[in-house]
C-alpha cells in the first residue's frame, strides 16, 4: 500500500471530533493564524544550516567563531541550532552562557532558530559534578532561557524570519514558547523541546551523584510528563499545517537522540524508556504524510543520515529520514539542500570547517 492509502485509510476511520478539528486548522489557516508565516513562501530550492551541542571545551571555543563565519560565508536561507551550547561539565549554567551563546547567534548574517539542549538546562542540578558549581535548578534555567531568546515571534540572527510559538496557544501550552513553526519554500519547519538525559524523566539509578531526593525527582518528571503532550501536541498540529498546504516536506529539529531501536545498546531502559513515545509519534506522522519527513537532532555528536524507522513489513520506512549533527570535538556544520526536483527532496552534506580542520 501506498503512504498516500495508508493515509486514506487512516483519515476514512477518524473521528467526527478529528474532522472538526481539521476544519477548525483549515480555517486558522485561511485566517493566518497559527502558521507563523503565510504558506508557502521563500524559493523552492534553497540551502540551510545545522549545527549544535557547541562550543565544548578551550578547543571549541577557539574553533567556534570560524564555525560562525563559515555558515556567515556559505549562501544558506537560514540555521538551525538543535541544543547545547556547552558541554555538560563546562562550567555552570550561569547567566554569562546565554549572553555568550546569544552574541554568537546574532552575529549570523542570516536567521538563526534555536532549540533548547540538555546541557543548558536539564543537567544543570549538577549531573556532572563538582566542576559545574553553583548548581541551579533546570526548570528556573529553561525559563531564564526562553525569556532571553524567545521573547517576541522573530528568530535570533541579524535578519529574522517570522515564528509560531507554541505558547501562543495559551491554556496549558503557554510556557512553551522554545517550540516554533515556520514555513520556508515547499518545507514545513518544526522545533522542539526533547532532551538528551532520558528527556529529562529521571531516575535515582540513572543519576551519577546522589544530589537529588524524591522530590526533586518528582518535579522534573512532572516537567517531563507536562511538556512531552505538549510537544506531541505541536508536532500533530505541525503536520496538519503541512497537509493542509501541501507542503512536499517537513523537517523536525530537537536535541535528543532517540536511540532508534536502541541503537545505543542500552542494558538500563531507564535510560531512555521517556524516548519512545516520540519515535512512535514520528513514525505515524511519516506514514501518513504523503511528502519527505526529516529528524534533525544532535546529542550523541556522531555525524550520520540514515532510515531508522521501518514499516510493519520491517522495510525502511521510505520517505523518513534521521541526520545527527556535529558537535563536541568537531566543530562543523551540515548543509541541507532542499529541491523539490529531487525525489528525496532534502540532501544533506558535511560541512568540515576548513580553518580548524584537523585542529
Amino acid at each position: 500500500m501506498t503512504l498516500r492509502g495508508l493515509r486514506g485509510r487512516m483519515l476514512a476511520c477518524g473521528s467526527a471530533v478529528a474532522v472538526l478539528a481539521a476544519v477548525a486548522l483549515a480555517v486558522a489557516v485561511s485566517q493566518g493564524a497559527g502558521s507563523g508565516a503565510s504558506p508557502p513562501k521563500g524559493p523552492q530550492q534553497y540551502t540551510i544550516g545545522l549545527f549544535g551541542d557547541m562550543p565544548y571545551n578551550a578547543q571549541g571555543k577557539a574553533d567556534y567563531p570560524y564555525l560562525l563565519q563559515d555558515i556567515n560565508d556559505s549562501d544558506v536561507a537560514f540555521s538551525i541550532f538543535d541544543g547545547d551550547l556547552k558541554a555538560g561539565g563546562d562550567g555552570p549554567c550561569s547567566d554569562s552562557l546565554y549572553t555568550t551563546a546569544l552574541a554568537g547567534f546574532n552575529s549570523l548574517d542570516r536567521p538563526l532558530i534555536w532549540v533548547p539542549g540538555d546541557n543548558d538546562w536539564t543537567d544543570c542540578w549538577g549531573r556532572y559534578g563538582p566542576g559545574t558549581q553553583p548548581y541551579s535548578d533546570p526548570i528556573e534555567r529553561l525559563n531564564h532561557e526562553r525569556q532571553l531568546f524567545d521573547s517576541t515571534n522573530q528568530s535570533l540572527g541579524k535578519k529574522t524570519l517570522t515564528l509560531s510559538r507554541e505558547s501562543s496557544e495559551g491554556g496549558p501550552y503557554a510556557i512553551y514558547s522554545e517550540n516554533v513553526r515556520w514555513v520556508y519554500g515547499p518545507v514545513v519547519y518544526i522545533g522542539l523541546n526533547v532532551q538528551g538525559s532520558n528527556d529529562n524523566y529521571p531516575y535515582h539509578d540513572t543519576d551519577p551523584y546522589p544530589l537529588r531526593d524524591d522530590a526533586a525527582i518528582k518535579q522534573q518528571r512532572d516537567e517531563e510528563v507536562a511538556r512531552k503532550a505538549a510537544d506531541l501536541h505541536w508536532l500533530q498540529e505541525g503536520f496538519q499545517y503541512a497537509t493542509s498546504i501541501n507542503a512536499k516536506g517537513v523537517l523536525i529539529d530537537w536535541q535528543a537522540d532517540p536511540n532508534f531501536n536502541n541503537e545505543q545498546h542500552q542494558t538500563n531502559p531507564h535510560e531512555w524508556d521517556a524516548l519512545p513515545d516520540y519515535v512512535d509519534a514520528l513514525r505515524s506522522e511519516s506514514l501518513a504524510f504523503d511528502g519527505q519527513v526529516v529528524l534533525v537532532h544532535g546529542d550523541s555528536h556522531y555525524f550520520k543520515v540514515d532510515k531508522p524507522l521501518t514499516l510493519p513489513s520491517g522495510k525502511v520506512l521510505p520517505n523518513f529520514t534521521r541526520v545527527e549533527t556535529f558537535g563536541a570535538a568537531s566543530t562543523d556544520w551540515v548543509q541541507a539542500t532542499i529541491d523539490p526536483k529531487s525525489r528525496n527532496l532534502f540532501r544533506f552534506e558535511p560541512m568540515v570547517v576548513p580553518a580548524t580542520a584537523g585542529t
